[in-house]
């Protein structure tokens, strides 16, 4: 497995801090692996919860031996590697009374035995590029989501979903977050096929991108890596993002 990456963060138009963390790393036996964290903006010290997420995540990465590991334990390393970051979150907030609600999103890939092993809490996004679309391998962990088909179906007939910003904003409302007093939920997904195109996004990226755009600039080989990730967020800031932007841009082969 070969791989390039490039990684950008912005703190974008409109906020006073920026509270997104990202990092890609390998190891020398040719493992990956690539995490964006998007600290919760309305909470206090969300930059603190995704430093946590990131860099414990990065360190529990490059001390786990994945030889011989089946699927299914590399599921379980994934789920028990959030758990340890949320433990470490409630030791950090019992010395700081002030963290107690931080929280923050994760999105991570692990690439692994020609396979990519994605872990998602939140509505921060895994993306591959599959033809000339974007396939957004997670799912947001979200108020819509977590509603009902059979309701969905009646919401939309109503006219209740996406008519003024105030119920979008509402449907968005987050069911999952990683901190000491978070709802957490952790989702995995496989992707067999591991070659191609990955971005890993927060929200401040996706929701202000447009995907013909994005995915012509990913595919187009005579820019180089670190000018794509600038672009999408520049692209993302031009369309109003109001939020930080974070993106993790990975080629592996």
């Amino acid at each position: 497995m070969k791989f390039k990456h490039a990684l950008m963060t912005d703190i974008g138009n409109y906020r006073k801090m920026n509270q997104d963390n990202l990092a890609f790393v390998e190891k020398k036996t040719g493992e990956a692996f690539g995490i964006v964290c998007d600290g919760m903006g309305g909470h206090a010290h969300g930059e603190i919860a995704s430093e946590i997420g990131v860099n414990k995540f990065v360190e529990l990465f490059k001390e786990f031996d994945f030889t011989g590991k089946t699927n299914k334990e590399v599921n379980r390393w994934l789920r028990q590697s959030v758990n340890i970051i949320l433990e470490d979150m409630i030791d950090y907030a019992s010395n700081d009374e002030s963290t107690w609600d931080m929280g923050t999103t994760l999105t991570a890939t692990l690439f692994l035995q020609d396979k990519a092993f994605v872990v998602n809490v939140g509505d921060s996004r895994t993306y591959k590029v599959v033809n000339n679309s974007l396939y957004q391998i997670t799912m947001d962990q979200n108020l819509w989501n977590s509603t009902p088909e059979e309701e969905k179906r009646d919401i939309q007939l109503s006219g209740a979903f996406g008519k003024h910003q105030n119920e979008v904003t509402f449907w968005k409302v987050l069911t999952s977050a990683l901190g000491p007093r978070k709802t957490l939920k952790i989702d995995t997904y496989l992707v067999e096929d591991f070659k191609g195109i990955y971005i890993l996004t927060s929200d401040g990226v996706h929701d202000y991108i447009e995907e013909a755009i994005t995915v012509a600039t990913l595919k187009n080989e005579k820019i180089k890596l670190k000018d794509k990730a600038a672009m999408i967020i520049d692209d993302a800031k031009d369309n109003m993002s109001t939020d930080n932007l974070s993106i993790l841009i990975i080629e592996a082969e």
